[in-house]
């Protein structure tokens, strides 16, 4: 679900790693670790029943998480790509921007640890330096 980084492999020296299962794998592993613990007994036999019928709500909330991850990333606009949380936190413009958001989105902090490299789910990040003004460079 969280890929691996093609540019983590580069840095580190080995080849990417790919997955040979399929993502309903992992959303059904997911699925199994919510709720075979979940402490309402009826979710649980719910789950042992009919696992199938809360998969698909997991996938669709991953999914959901996602987006509005993106959508957060789009309110910091290029100012805040591929920067760490911390980074983000000292820049006054996109700590205030944060700041304003995080009420509506208070996972964003730890999605951006996970997602904030990988393009395959953060798709405002810029392989490109922060702080690199390529407007300037090419004129």
């Amino acid at each position: 679900l969280f890929s691996d980084s093609v540019k983590d492999a580069k840095e580190q020296g080995r080849k990417k790693k790919q997955s040979g299962s399929p993502k309903e794998t992992y959303y059904a592993q997911l699925a199994n670790t919510i709720f075979s613990n979940d402490e309402d007994p009826k979710v649980r036999l719910l789950f042992q029943t009919s696992p199938s019928a809360l998969i698909k709500p997991v996938q669709t909330r991953f999914g959901t998480l996602k987006r509005k991850y993106n959508e957060f990333n789009k309110s910091l606009k290029q100012t805040g790509a591929g920067l760490t949380y911390d980074e983000l936190q000292k820049n006054l413009q996109t700590k205030t921007l944060i700041g304003e958001s995080f009420s509506k989105f208070p996972w964003w902090p730890d999605l951006h640890g996970w997602w904030r490299t990988n393009p395959a789910y953060n798709t405002v990040f810029s392989t490109a330096n922060p702080g690199q003004n390529y407007e300037s460079a090419a004129l």
